[in-house]
């Protein structure tokens, strides 16, 4: 029987365990679920075996809180951290070999339909403010923004 597979090979990025060029992207959004799966693994699991999967963080072994499971070939994170920001790699050993992927993970505030909350001036307020000729206001700064 013959089977074939492509094969990609690259060279890791300087003192990193990863290339930057082959990395998977994701999503999550703040206090929110995220599932994190080791991508493209299907042709070094054998069948009828569940594979043995080490996960890192930024390429180093990581003790990962209670809030996140490890489960065959994937890292749930149950509530989302801003210090979950970074690049996740698992390893899988097939044969002889050692099978990494690596996914980038970004996080952002949560989306929401509500406008934004105008804080000052209070609404129907008018507010009087001195200011000398080229000092810049509160509201100088939030209009560049």
């Amino acid at each position: 029987m013959k089977v074939s597979m492509s094969l990609h090979v690259a060279e890791n990025d300087t003192d990193l365990c990863y290339n930057s060029d082959m990395r998977h992207m994701e999503k999550a959004e703040l206090s929110k679920s995220k599932d994190i799966t080791c991508p493209d693994i299907e042709d070094y699991i054998e069948p009828g075996k569940d594979p043995h999967i080490t996960w890192f963080k930024e390429c180093r072994p990581k003790q990962w809180r209670a809030s996140i499971l490890q489960r065959r070939d994937t890292l749930s994170i149950r509530e989302v951290k801003e210090d979950d920001i970074g690049n996740y790699t698992c390893e899988v050993t097939f044969g002889g070999f050692v099978v990494h992927r690596t996914t980038e993970l970004t996080v952002t505030a949560p989306l929401t339909d509500k406008p934004p909350k105008i804080l000052y001036p209070s609404e129907n307020k008018i507010s009087n403010m001195e200011l000398q000729l080229g000092q810049s206001s509160l509201f100088g700064e939030m209009e560049r923004c």
